[in-house]
């Protein structure tokens, strides 16, 4: 982990370089609102991978000017949803009936986590 860490950090830096900047902050900045975190919970699905990609992935949107309740609801996507994984190994070993009743059970998750950080930070003003 020692030699990861450093290398997916570097590479969340070198998005930042080569991503438009300006069009995140548009789309899950601090000002996108709800809509912005809603887009930051549907996009967490898509995250691949397990946390040595995803939360350099984070760090990047963070860097390029992500709000942090939308940041709140991508992460929480990420884990809630989890796209790569249901697909590989949720259906084929619980079934796809199961899929369907833990995903429409937990659909509003990632959403309520990015609604409650905004009350959260519009509360206590430390983000």
């Amino acid at each position: 982990m020692a030699i990861r860490l450093p290398c997916t950090l570097l590479t969340a830096m070198f998005l930042v370089q080569i991503t438009p900047v300006a069009w995140v902050a548009n789309v899950i900045g601090p000002n996108s609102g709800a809509l912005g975190i809603l887009i930051a919970a549907a996009a967490g699905g898509f995250l691949p991978g397990g946390p040595m990609v995803s939360f350099p992935i984070v760090v990047f949107f963070q860097q390029a000017g992500a709000g942090v309740p939308q940041l709140v609801a991508l992460l929480a996507g990420w884990s809630v949803y989890a796209l790569n994984r249901t697909l590989s190994f949720e259906a084929p070993i619980m079934g796809w009936r199961f899929v369907a009743l833990r995903g429409m059970s937990c659909l509003v998750l990632p959403i309520l986590a990015g609604f409650s950080a905004e009350i959260l930070v519009n509360l206590t003003g430390i983000f």
